[in-house]
């Protein structure tokens, strides 16, 4: 089952978000104190772990929880989440999947090392259902 390794943010935009205990998650808004806090429809980044330890094997050096500028590490999930597809965390936060990646000719203005993982890799949702998200929380695909 897939599950949540890392919760991240920060709220300086363009910067490394920073790894959290736990984050409060509101729905139609993302994660309560992160630069992208009431932005829109993409509230929430999300990086597989596994995209994650493919990047650090082919640049030889660890890339350490946020530093890529996503919300969410989870390992577990598949290579291809549809928009529109459902995603369960922990007893009660659901998020739906807005797109992969960043659209064609959109900016990136932030990366790490000269890493950067959203543009191709990533996964930005909407805040359907809030509550409290942590890591080892179990998620759940619909």
């Amino acid at each position: 089952m897939p599950k949540v390794i890392a919760v991240c943010a920060g709220k300086d935009r363009q910067k490394p978000k920073t790894e959290m205990e736990a984050a409060h998650f509101v729905k139609g808004k993302g994660i309560n104190g992160d630069g992208h806090f009431g932005m829109g429809e993409r509230q929430v980044s999300l990086l597989r772990s596994e995209d994650i330890s493919e990047a650090e094997n082919s640049a030889g050096f660890p890339f350490p929880p946020g530093s890529l500028a996503e919300n969410l590490v989870i390992a577990g999930l598949p290579e291809d989440l549809s928009p529109g597809q459902t995603m369960k965390i922990g007893e009660s936060v659901i998020l739906i999947v807005v797109e992969k990646g960043k659209k064609p000719g959109e900016p990136h203005s932030y990366d790490y090392r000269g890493w950067c993982l959203l543009p191709e890799k990533g996964y930005f949702l909407r805040v359907e259902k809030g509550g409290k998200v942590q890591p080892g929380d179990p998620v759940i695909l619909a």
